[in-house]
């Protein structure tokens, strides 16, 4: 072992007593930091996933220019015969190679761990899911070493060592991509998927380690490492000889052995999930709704026959998914599998569940050419049906699949009511895909007031029957019998979600007025004060495209507030949404008498938040951005949540039944649930139905929907912050390696030029 760990040291010392080692490494931080920081300016997201997507193909240059002198270097100097002749196992020189490349390589990788460091102190990570995604590194970096030593011992030439690591490795990247899988019948294009090391980094840097993608890496590893052991043992034993013989088919037996285990070991199971949420592991929420069933579901996959290869890695995902599901449900969930492209039967049991066929492109003798494929999910339970009419990913799925299976169980649905009459936004016109979304598992309709009554639309229902009422920015007088009702539906358990707009403001023209209909005397009784001046934040915020001399341009505009959700069983894990021109709400830490509630604050600006009262300029050059006092900033609400009974009106006094707890949201803008803002930002649906979840107490939905991927924000403090973190990375990091080299080559010289007196 000694003799192993010399080995080590020797080849260590080699990489850092040359310039190239030092050349090496500045370059590939470097370059690393460059892209990852150009992309994530533009994303603002603290995920680590823009320096994953390119990080591979950083390897694949990195890494044989780093091994192509581990063994071709020795066989030029003639020293690699110098080594089989001393006491030493070949497999500790190998080894010991081997080692040596990987720590070289992991130190590069290792310095750009200062990255999520610069990142934690501007957002939150999702820390389990970084560990995954380095080990994930950590195996992709064995397997190319494994590669560059096998083309090292090759030749003795390292120019020739590094061009045939490249392609090997380059090869192997793009098996798994369309331009090689489009032309492949789909069973032989999946075979050659699995055959990607990308595939399988892909499938580790969303932060699961599966059992399977490790063997696979160290498979990949073993076989370039015994195929190493071939050439240099072959180098001291006659190629005639049966020694050689032997050693031949005992690597090549090897070599098949962990070909198979990689390449076929799909069906092997074990995983740890280590994202922050679980993200890919069933969540309680789940099992309890699996457990609340009192019949058998049944769970049709319609898959094809032969997939096309654009989905092919998908359908076995959600085949693993549907089978960790039948498993935690004891039984009452029952899955089978349906090629509904193998027959008119099974085509036209697809139909029934409305699952229709999906065009794919796939390249044949040279042209392109239409397949039709399916990738969907039937559901039935007693007499309902549900589906998913095609599956993209098993992002979100956990939800789709729980989500019909709680709307097969519903008896009765809740009814959601959307009040209209005094300039609200419509179901129809501007809350399309909110409406969409509630009516997965909601009857929803729209009402209007007539004197002290609710006129219902065609298929409504009476108020007495209504579980949630939702107010979307009334812009006109409401008539005080109106409130009242409102307050009585309150009185009697009711729950609202109401959003007032306090500021009007003109997108086109970019200018504003205040609302008189904002019901903020109203809402005062509930403990809620509604400002009327516009929130801006100077740090937190959007950037827009506006109209410049030459053309668009981008601009941060503060008055787009990025918000921090701060109550994650209502918000069901969003952690932020976008409020455009929203207005403060002041907690009043009072209410009427006729009110016992608590209020908890949902959204929550940063803390360099301030008040424009006068709003005369909103433009992104508004001077008042630059002449803020810092002493006014702090943090601003923008959303509350408020939980309590109430008296019914002209009852000042009452008894306070437990039975009778009201729930009610407030949020001072309207313009971000509108279909014009959910388009630009997918998690303000999320949040909206998360907040309908919870206001008619169905919260597990929320939890299990909380799982679902969603953006982690990026917000540095200031210019300066930002400007530490991408610099730090960028340039810091490669002057110190610099510093480091130069220093130890000083150290050097002045050892070998050190005189040593002779002894007498």
């Amino acid at each position: 072992m000694s003799s192993f760990l010399t080995l080590v040291r020797k080849d260590l010392k080699s990489y850092f007593d040359q310039p190239t080692g030092y050349i090496l490494l500045v370059i590939f931080t470097a370059i690393v930091s460059f892209l990852f920081f150009r992309t994530i300016n533009t994303t603002q997201e603290a995920s680590l996933r823009p320096l994953l997507d390119t990080l591979p193909w950083l390897l694949a240059i990195f890494v044989p220019a780093a091994t192509m002198r581990l063994i071709s270097e020795e066989q030029r100097d003639g020293t690699l015969e110098l080594l089989m002749t001393q006491p030493l196992k070949i497999w500790a020189v190998i080894g010991s190679k081997f080692i040596s490349g990987l720590i070289f390589v992991l130190t590069g990788i290792g310095l750009t761990v200062f990255i999520p460091i610069a990142l934690m102190t501007a957002g939150d990570l999702d820390e389990g899911a970084i560990v995954a995604q380095y080990l994930g590194t950590l195996f992709i970096t064995a397997s190319f070493v494994s590669i560059g030593l096998f083309t090292s011992s090759l030749t003795r030439n390292q120019i020739v060592s590094f061009i045939l690591a490249l392609s090997i490795i380059v090869l192997l990247m793009i098996c798994g991509m369309p331009l090689i899988t489009l032309v492949l019948p789909s069973g032989l294009a999946v075979l050659v998927q699995d055959l990607s090391p990308l595939t399988h980094f892909g499938a580790i840097s969303r932060g699961v380690l599966d059992l399977r993608d490790v063997l696979y890496f160290a498979a990949l590893v073993s076989t370039f490492i015994s195929a190493t052991y071939l050439i240099v043992r072959g180098k001291s034993v006659s190629r005639r000889s049966p020694l050689y013989r032997n050693l031949q088919l005992g690597v090549s037996g090897l070599v098949i052995l962990s070909i198979a285990v990689g390449w076929f070991g799909r069906s092997i199971e074990g995983r740890l999930d280590l994202t922050e949420n679980n993200l890919y592991t069933l969540t309680p929420a789940t099992e309890e709704l699996l457990s609340s069933l009192d019949d058998v579901v049944t769970i049709k996959l319609f898959a094809s026959k032969d997939p096309p290869v654009q989905v092919a890695l998908t359908t076995r995902e959600v085949e693993h998914f549907l089978e960790d599901l039948a498993a935690a449900s004891n039984g009452k969930v029952r899955v089978v599998k349906r090629y509904a492209d193998e027959s008119d039967e099974m085509a036209e049991e697809a139909k029934r569940y409305n699952i229709p066929p999906v065009e794919f492109n796939v390249e044949s003798d040279g042209e392109l050419r239409i397949k039709l494929g399916y990738l969907g999910i039937g559901m039935a339970y007693t007499s309902h049906m549900e589906s998913i009419q095609f599956v993209e990913s098993t992002d979100g799925l956990e939800y789709r699949v729980g989500a019909n299976i709680f709307r097969m169980l519903q008896k009765k649905p809740k009814k959601l009511a959307i009040l209209f009459g005094h300039g609200e936004k419509r179901r129809d016109e501007m809350l399309q895909s909110f409406r969409n979304q509630l009516e997965r598992h909601h009857r929803v309709a729209e009402i209007t007031n007539d004197g002290l009554d609710f006129n219902l639309a065609p298929g409504g229902f009476n108020v007495e029957q209504i579980d949630t009422l939702v107010v979307a920015g009334p812009t006109e007088f409401i008539e005080t019998p109106v409130l009242e009702q409102i307050d009585e539906f309150l009185a009697i358990g009711g729950k609202a979600l109401i959003m007032v707009d306090p500021v009007i403001v003109d997108n086109s023209s970019l200018s504003a007025e205040n609302n008189e209909s904002t019901l903020a005397d109203y809402l005062s009784q509930y403990g809620i004060g509604i400002g009327n001046e516009l929130v801006y934040d100077v740090q937190a915020n959007e950037t827009l495209l506006f109209s410049g001399r030459f053309g668009r341009v981008s601009l941060p505009y503060p008055y787009w507030v990025r918000s921090q959700t701060t109550e994650k069983q209502i918000s069901g894990g969003v952690r932020y949404a976008v409020m455009p021109w929203a207005s403060p709400i002041e907690l009043l830490g009072y209410t009427s008498e006729a009110v016992d509630a608590q209020v908890t604050p949902l959204l929550v600006t940063s803390a360099s938040a301030a008040l424009d009262s006068d709003f005369s300029d909103i433009s992104p050059q508004s001077e008042i951005f630059s002449e803020t006092d810092e002493s006014l900033m702090r943090e601003r609400v923008l959303a509350v949540a408020v939980t309590g009974v109430r008296c019914p009106p002209l009852q000042p006094r009452c008894e306070k039944n437990p039975e009778n707890i009201f729930r009610l949201i407030v949020a001072t803008d309207s313009d971000w649930i509108s279909e014009a803002y959910v388009s630009q930002y997918p998690d303000h649906l999320k949040l909206g139905v998360n907040w309908i979840d919870w206001l008619t107490q169905e919260d597990y939905l929320a939890s299990i929907r909380s799982k679902g991927t969603s953006i982690r924000p990026l917000e540095f403090s200031s210019k300066i912050h930002t400007q530490i973190a991408q610099y730090g990375n960028t340039v810091g990091i490669p002057v110190l390696l610099i510093l480091f080299g130069l220093t130890r080559f000083l150290l050097r010289r002045n050892v070998m030029r050190k005189v040593y007196p002779r002894e007498r």
